[in-house]
């Protein structure tokens, strides 16, 4: 047996099936999320039949439950849940475009889907500056498009809640160079302007929502 033939063959199949192991293990998948009861987040407003909530994931574990990256809020994005429970006879409709976190001077509106992709995917984990337009994702593969379907599969935008139904979903921020982002938090609102009647399209009173209540109840 020629087993100098033999050992290198053996050694290539064992490395191929090495590369495509950590490929598979580094693709992205789309993790599940739902929306909570209205009693199920610290950070809420009642007005006008209808209950807005807020959840910011400001630590990397809080983002890696619903979004497959371990280091989002290290690479300076965090994602904020926006959740709406609509207790009227009328569908509301709310605009997340327009929502912004405010800290004194900060104004912070949310990023686009493809914009957050870009940056979370960068080899840079420095690279939090997102360029316009957005170019193509580094290597354009396929867990880069699986990334890109769930960010904007559960993107906020702009949600309609039926009545006496829910509906919700992610803003996406970039953070300040801050290395409290607890106490930062903790000082911070956010604002959500744009809301009103699906039937008749007369606006409905804005929520200025404070965030302590949800950061105090993190550990």
């Amino acid at each position: 047996m020629n087993h100098g033939a033999v050992c290198p063959a053996i050694f290539r199949s064992s490395l191929v099936i090495l590369i495509l192991s950590a490929l598979a293990i580094g693709g992205y998948k789309a993790r599940p999320w739902t929306i909570g009861a209205a009693e199920s987040y610290p950070a809420r407003l009642h007005s006008e039949g209808v209950t807005i909530a807020v959840q910011p994931l400001f630590q990397d574990s809080l983002a890696a439950r619903v979004f497959d990256k371990s280091d989002i809020v290290t690479r300076g994005i965090m994602p904020v849940a926006l959740l709406i429970f609509n207790d009227n006879d009328f569908p509301v409709q709310v605009d997340g475009a327009s929502a912004e976190l405010i800290h004194e001077e900060d104004r912070l509106r949310t990023l686009e889907p493809g914009q957050v992709v870009h940056g979370l995917f960068s080899k840079d984990k420095r690279n939090v500056w997102v360029p316009q337009p957005v170019p193509r994702l580094p290597g354009g593969g396929r867990s880069d498009a699986e990334a890109l379907d769930d960010f904007e599969h559960k993107f906020f935008d702009r949600k309609i809640a039926e009545p006496h139904n829910k509906a919700g979903g992610f803003l996406y921020l970039r953070l300040p160079q801050s290395k409290d982002i607890r106490g930062y938090l903790a000082e911070s609102r956010i604002y959500i302007p744009e809301i009103s009647r699906v039937d008749t399209g007369a606006p409905m009173i804005y929520f200025e929502i404070d965030l302590r209540p949800a950061v105090d109840a993190v550990p």
